[in-house]
């Protein structure tokens, strides 16, 4: 996708904590991103083929469809695959959950290394 100058480059929060989607949607929104939220994989998997977002913050841990199981299916489709993913957890192994590299944040989440992260992968 080609990204145009003057454009706010979307991200897509998908977290089950109310907490930490208000922390990361107010930190990236206050950086110029525009933001938008899933609770739960079902829920993601609708928002990004509507939304189309540049980059996905993805947790691991949640009811019904996890994150690992979004990842999957999101990784396993062709017009979804190349959107850029940061994993945001507080899982032990987690690393293991997705199948090629992609930046693993710990919870709780550090506003530099989010905005460090982001940044390297779609820019500012």
């Amino acid at each position: 996708m080609e990204w145009r100058q003057g454009m706010s480059r979307k991200i897509l929060v998908v977290d089950d904590e109310a907490d930490v989607v208000e922390y990361l949607k107010t930190l990236l929104e206050d950086n110029g991103y525009d933001v938008s939220t899933a609770s739960n994989g079902n829920e993601a998997l609708d928002r990004i083929k509507s939304d189309r977002p540049d980059l996905v913050l993805l947790d691991l841990q949640m009811p019904g469809e996890t994150g690992t199981g979004f990842y999957r299916k999101m990784h396993n489709s062709d017009e979804l695959k190349d959107i850029p993913v940061i994993v945001a957890s507080g899982l032990a192994g987690r690393n293991v959950a997705v199948s090629r590299s992609v930046p693993v944040l710990d919870k709780p989440l550090d506003a530099g290394q989010v905005l460090a992260e982001v940044e390297k992968l779609i820019g500012k």
